[in-house]
C-alpha cells in the first residue's frame, strides 16, 4: 500500500469505518469547529471576559505581533505534542484538524469583522450569552462524529487517566493555571469568564446528546436511502 493511500485511509478511518457515512461525520465536525469559532469571537467582542484558554491566547496576542488564531494553533500544537509523548500514540485526525482549523476559523471571522464590538451593557450580555451558546453547540457537533478530542480536551483526558484524578479536577486546575497566565499577560478576565464556567458545562452536555442523536438519525436515513435505491 502506498504512503498516500495509507494517509487517505487514516484520514477517512478517523471519522468512520464505512465510507458511506464519512461525509455526514466530516460535515458535522467541520461545521462544529466553525460554529465554535464563531461563538468564541462573539465572547471576545462582548468584552466581558472569555474562557480561560482564550484569556491565554488573547494575552499572548497582546504582547506579540501574532494573531489570536496563530496562538490558538501554536498552543494546540504544543499540547498535542505533550499528549503524544505521554500516551506514545499518534494523534487522531480530529485532534489535528481541531488544532489547525479552529485557529484559522477564528482569524477569518476576526478579519472580516462582521461581529461588531458590543459597547453597551445589554448588548455585551446578549453577545456573551450567544457566544457561550454557540460554543456549546459547536462542541456538540464536533464531538458527535467521535473523530478524536481536541488538543486541550485530549490532554485533560490523558492526565486524568494517568494520575487517577477526575476530569473535572484536572480541567479546573489546568484552566486556573492558563487563565492566570493569560490574565498576567493582559488577557480579559471578567464576569464573562465566570459565566462561561457555570454555563458552558451544562450546555455542552445537552448539545453533545442532541448532536449525537441528530447524527445517528441522519446516518440511519442515509443507510435507508441507499437500501431503497438498491
Amino acid at each position: 500500500m502506498s504512503k498516500r493511500k495509507k494517509w487517505v485511509n487514516w484520514f477517512i478511518g478517523g471519522f468512520s469505518k464505512s465510507s458511506g457515512d464519512f461525509w455526514y461525520r466530516f460535515s458535522f465536525f467541520i461545521f462544529g469547529l466553525w460554529i465554535m469559532a464563531l461563538g468564541t469571537v462573539c465572547t471576545i467582542q462582548a468584552n466581558l471576559g472569555v474562557a480561560p484558554w482564550e484569556v491565554l491566547h488573547i494575552g499572548l496576542a497582546k504582547i506579540t505581533p501574532l494573531s489570536i488564531g496563530f496562538w490558538t494553533i501554536a498552543i494546540g500544537v504544543l499540547i498535542v505534542a505533550c499528549t503524544c509523548i505521554l500516551n506514545r500514540q499518534f494523534p487522531r485526525v480530529g485532534a489535528i484538524l481541531n488544532m489547525l482549523l479552529f485557529g484559522i476559523f477564528i482569524d477569518i471571522i476576526m478579519f472580516f469583522d462582521f461581529i461588531p464590538m458590543a459597547n453597551q451593557w445589554w448588548s455585551q450580555g446578549v453577545l456573551l450569552v450567544i457566544g457561550i451558546g454557540l460554543i456549546a453547540v459547536g462542541i456538540g457537533l464536533y464531538i458527535a462524529p467521535e473523530a478524536g478530542a481536541g488538543p486541550r480536551d485530549g490532554l485533560v483526558i490523558e492526565l486524568s487517566s494517568r494520575f487517577g484524578w477526575s476530569i473535572r479536577s484536572v480541567r479546573t486546575i489546568m484552566e486556573l493555571i492558563v487563565g492566570s497566565i493569560g490574565w498576567f499577560l493582559g488577557g480579559p478576565v471578567h464576569i464573562g469568564t465566570l459565566f462561561f464556567g457555570f454555563l458552558a458545562g451544562p450546555l455542552m452536555q445537552v448539545s453533545i446528546q442532541y448532536s449525537q442523536r441528530l447524527l445517528q438519525l441522519l446516518l440511519k436515513r442515509g443507510v435507508n436511502s441507499v437500501e431503497n435505491f438498491d
